[in-house]
């Protein structure tokens, strides 16, 4: 269950919004989630030194629907290592945490995160590509 009331806080201490414009705001992240498919493919930037270096069983939390956005700003990127890869999955609308995934798009709106629940476990990995 979403906090609305903590959100709108969130948007009025963080964003400088009106009461009225944090109240649309929640109004509209509860559309968008609903709007949301039951399948998403997401995206995501993981350092790693080598393909088998990466926990396929829990990927990580953080992801972006724009894969184009993660490709042209690496500071995204998670985890230790040399090389960069990008992480394609599938993941069923029930893996969202819808409570974080709000939290993180009042406070970063610009990055299109999506947060999934217990670090990504339930994913269906699609590819893994070295950038």
């Amino acid at each position: 269950m979403v906090n609305d009331n903590f959100l709108i806080k969130q948007l009025m201490t963080h964003m400088d919004f009106t009461l009225d414009e944090a109240k649309d705001e929640v109004k509209y992240l509860h559309q968008w989630f609903k709007s949301l498919p039951d399948e998403l493919k997401l995206y995501r930037i993981i350092l790693a030194d080598d393909k088998k270096d990466i926990n396929f069983k829990q990927p990580g939390s953080h992801y972006s629907t724009r894969k184009k956005d993660l490709m042209d700003s690496h500071y995204f990127a998670t985890g230790v290592g040399n090389k960069t890869f990008i992480l394609t999955v599938l993941a069923d609308k029930s893996l969202v945490d819808k409570e974080e995934t709000f939290h993180n798009r009042v406070l970063y709106p610009n990055e299109n995160e999506i947060t999934l629940k217990n670090k990504g476990k339930g994913v269906k990995i699609i590819s893994i590509k070295e950038l």
